[in-house]
């Protein structure tokens, strides 16, 4: 028998004609890459789904994005390929008809306030934002590396969001005191389990270069899980008032195991996330699998990672030593 769509159920012919109508998506060349270190290594600009183990071409990583409705972009945080990756992104989801509640790490509640008035004031004015919130007090790298996406989500007349503690309540949960209008959003007094914690005290220590005394890691791990929640807060408000959120973090705030999505997934029942990292290749790891151990996990914990070059900058280690040198001797 000779089937046509009208032997078909009506369900199923609807589906077929949705299917066959969507434009397809095309999101073009993504820009080139500015930093060059490893810029040769054969993962750099390939798109990699964990979970999957495959890669995907830009074009379907945009679809995937489009269709979340809280997307997380994590980060390193001075490499310039990563923002204007970010930014790039951004636009193809407005171009894709979403139009998202845009929110920082990198901006905190104390600076609320200023961020707020600039967007009221001057809402085009995307180079002087990083004036406005005083950036360059904030210890972050350069806001000309932000404005990238700052631009994209003023140009859309986009929410920005800032989604960070402020310092001073950092302070106060790192010596174990909880702001009580925080405490509900935060739910420190929860018992964390002890194999997340033994994993969360692992990850830091091996990010701190294994040079952080074993006394210091329950007060990080607290911060940790503090800045998480209130991220995932953040994004549930915007997420709310808005059709989508997107937010630009470091990417061990992206991790889905127990990072902001995990958060945000208890937050926000049966609501599309989508959480991906733009991490930087090493000359000794050729194959995406092998960068798993650098989040201490058996996969890379996103459901996406876009591999760049490496930014130059200095030992990290031994700049953090100097630090520490330096804390010991005031």
């Amino acid at each position: 028998m000779r089937l046509s769509f009208r032997h078909i159920a009506p369900s199923l012919w609807l589906l077929s004609v949705l299917l066959l109508s969507a434009p397809a998506v095309r999101a073009g060349s993504p820009p080139e890459f500015i930093t060059t270190l490893e810029a040769e290594h054969p993962l750099a600009g390939k798109i990699w789904l964990p979970a999957q183990r495959v890669f995907i071409s830009a074009d379907e990583l945009v679809r995937r994005i489009a269709a979340a409705e809280t997307v997380i972009l994590g980060e390193t945080h001075d490499n310039p390929d990563h923002h204007t990756l970010q930014a790039w992104i951004l636009r193809h989801l407005i171009a894709a008809g979403r139009k998202p509640a845009v929110a920082f790490e990198m901006l905190d509640s104390s600076q609320r306030p200023a961020l707020e008035k600039h967007l009221r004031d001057r809402p085009d004015d995307d180079v002087g934002l990083g004036a406005a919130v005083e950036w360059n007090k904030t210890g972050w790298p350069d806001w000309a590396l932000y404005r990238p996406i700052a631009d994209a989500a003023m140009s859309a007349r986009l929410p920005l969001l800032a989604a960070n503690l402020s310092k001073e309540d950092t302070r106060q949960i790192a010596k174990g005191a909880v702001p009580p209008s925080l405490a509900q959003t935060l739910d420190l007094e929860r018992p964390l389990d002890p194999g997340l914690r033994q994993a969360m005290e692992a990850d830091i220590r091996s990010s701190h270069c294994h040079m952080l005394p074993d006394k210091a890691l329950p007060a990080m791990v607290r911060v940790q899980r503090a800045r998480d929640a209130i991220m995932a807060r953040t994004l549930a408000d915007g997420l709310a008032d808005h059709d989508s959120a997107l937010l630009i973090a470091g990417a061990g705030h992206a991790r889905a195991d127990r990072g902001v999505p995990a958060h945000l997934a208890s937050m926000t029942r049966n609501r599309r996330i989508f959480s991906m990292a733009f991490l930087e290749v090493q000359a000794d790891r050729p194959g995406p699998g092998a960068y798993a151990e650098t989040f201490e996990a058996d996969r890379l914990p996103f459901d996406a990672v876009w591999f760049t070059p490496r930014n130059q900058r200095e030992d990290q280690c031994e700049a953090f030593r100097q630090h520490l040198e330096k804390k010991r001797g005031k």
